[in-house]
Parts: structure tokens; C-alpha cells; sequence
């Protein structure tokens, strides 16, 4: 591969390239978002993502936010990630249960759940409701900084 020759240019073109439009604002309404979350599939972890107007699921500078749905009596398996997430509780309830620390606590309706990275963790849904989770995560930051990973524990771990 040859090597190229690089190139000046003023300061104020360098920081023109970076500068960024102001976000505009955009409303997601419960009576649609609700509607699809019921006609959605119900994978273990991940259900439906919200995306701004031009398709970009990056919400918030390096945030994206999804819903997440721990179906009536089910639960996700241990897993961790390089990526935090903050839930809020939009519906239902359950457990969280961090393998870390060998701790469990019950969650309800607007309770506020910060895990952070690498935090070994899952959640199990005894009751006969879906336990529905409002989820902000920084996958967009990691991702562009290329540092995208996780672990899951095996079954019974």
C-alpha cells in the first residue's frame, strides 16, 4: 500500500467539519409505540428500537433507546456488555438479579435501573404481565469507537 501525502487547512474549515446541526424535536406516541410492542416478536433481549424521522436510531448524541419486553413468566439469561443501559419501568414488574454481587431486587411500575458495563446481569418475570422496560443505551458511542462486546453465561451459571 503506498503511502499518501497528507494536506493543511485552516482551523476553522477543520472545525467546521465536525460542527453538528441542533437536534430537532420528535415525539414518539404511547398509543402507536404500545401497539406495535404487542404485535412485535418477543425476543429474549431487545424488542423494539426507537428511530429519529431520517431512520437513525442514535436518539440522543451516542444514546440510542429501545423497549424491552421480558414476557409474562419468562426471563433473559445472564449476560454483560461493554455498553450501560438505564431502564425505566413502564409496566409490569419483576427481578434483576446481578451475578456479580449475588444480588436481586424487585422492580415496579416508574422504578429507574442503572447496570452498568460489564455488570453481569438478567431479569425474570414470574407474574402473568409483561414486564415492559424503557431502555437508554450508549451502543451508538461504542460502536463508533469500535468497542462492541459481551458475554453470556451459560444456562444454570
Amino acid at each position: 500500500m503506498p503511502i499518501g501525502s497528507g494536506s493543511q487547512f485552516p482551523y476553522p474549515d477543520f472545525k467546521k467539519r465536525y460542527d453538528t446541526p441542533l437536534p430537532e424535536p420528535v415525539v414518539w406516541r404511547w398509543a402507536d409505540t404500545s401497539g406495535r410492542l404487542s404485535d412485535t416478536e418477543q425476543p429474549e433481549r431487545g424488542t423494539l428500537a426507537l428511530s429519529l424521522p431520517n431512520g437513525s436510531a442514535e436518539i440522543i448524541r451516542d444514546v440510542a433507546v429501545a423497549y424491552q419486553v421480558i414476557p409474562a413468566g419468562k426471563n433473559t439469561t445472564p449476560h454483560a456488555h461493554t455498553w450501560y443501559h438505564l431502564f425505566v419501568v413502564q409496566a409490569g414488574t419483576g427481578t434483576v438479579t446481578f451475578h456479580d454481587t449475588s444480588e436481586t431486587t424487585d422492580l415496579g411500575l416508574g422504578d429507574l435501573l442503572l447496570v452498568p458495563a460489564w455488570s453481569l446481569h438478567h431479569f425474570d418475570n414470574p407474574t402473568s404481565q409483561n414486564l415492559v422496560l424503557l431502555n437508554l443505551m450508549n451502543i451508538p458511542l461504542l460502536a463508533e469507537l469500535g468497542n462492541l462486546a459481551s458475554r453470556q453465561s451459560e444456562p444454570g451459571a
